[in-house]
């Protein structure tokens, strides 16, 4: 499945979960977060947040947001 975009919930830490992917144009909203890990690169630091989802009409996708602060270093 190729996503176009994600929309996040965004609270006081901003961007923070996934609440729906675009696919082809259409929306399509995240029931579950099934899992979610926080990894840390160790040669870079960078980290990156990557997020398993069921989606409406049950599918699973992974979504990887990497921390943005940290991608311009």
């Amino acid at each position: 499945m190729d996503i176009d975009r994600v929309e996040w919930y965004a609270g006081y830490r901003g961007q923070e979960k996934p609440r729906a992917v675009w696919v082809a144009g259409k929306k399509i909203e995240v029931e579950e977060i099934i899992w979610q890990k926080r990894i840390r690169e160790a040669k870079s630091g960078r980290t990156r947040e990557v997020f398993l989802c069921r989606l409406a009409g049950g599918n699973q996708v992974r979504i990887v947001k990497y921390n943005e602060s940290e991608s311009e270093k």
